[in-house]
């Protein structure tokens, strides 16, 4: 069990929220989501889950809450991610959209292959049904 602590760090809440989200991206349920976070972040599976609960409700609140009109002298407050967050999330996006052209050239390949296949396969069937008929005739000239 780990040793639980008193206060969670920016870090580990947006650990705890970014591993749900992917384990349930990927069809897993939350509480394995739980479990590995909590080894990660040295927390109780409990912990976790109660902690996921809490980040929900209030982000829903905030969804939810009544906004207040800005006065064009009031600075805008700059968004929750960061611009390591953000240079990461492209990279990542630039990984996975190259992957994906990569995916579709390789299957164009395969189809490709699959007919040149086919055709060679035929070409070898009509060879050896043309050496078959010239070895009849070969035996016939020879009788």
């Amino acid at each position: 069990m780990n040793a639980p602590k008193t206060k969670w760090s920016l870090e580990d809440e947006n650990t705890l929220i970014e591993l749900v989200e992917k384990y349930e991206s990927k069809g897993k349920s939350k509480q394995e989501a739980f479990e590995m976070v909590a080894n990660i972040i040295n927390r109780t599976k409990t912990a976790c889950a109660s902690r996921y609960r809490k980040l929900s409700k209030d982000q829903f609140k905030e969804i939810n809450k009544p906004k207040e009109v800005t006065k064009l002298n009031n600075p805008i407050n700059p968004p929750s991610m960061n611009i390591e967050m953000a240079i990461q999330f492209l990279m990542n996006f630039e990984q996975k959209h190259k992957a994906s052209e990569e995916n579709r050239q390789l299957k164009e390949r395969v189809v490709k292959l699959k007919i040149e296949n086919e055709n060679l396969n035929k070409k070898i069937v009509n060879l050896k049904t043309l050496i078959q008929k010239k070895q009849n005739v070969l035996i016939n000239l020879t009788e």
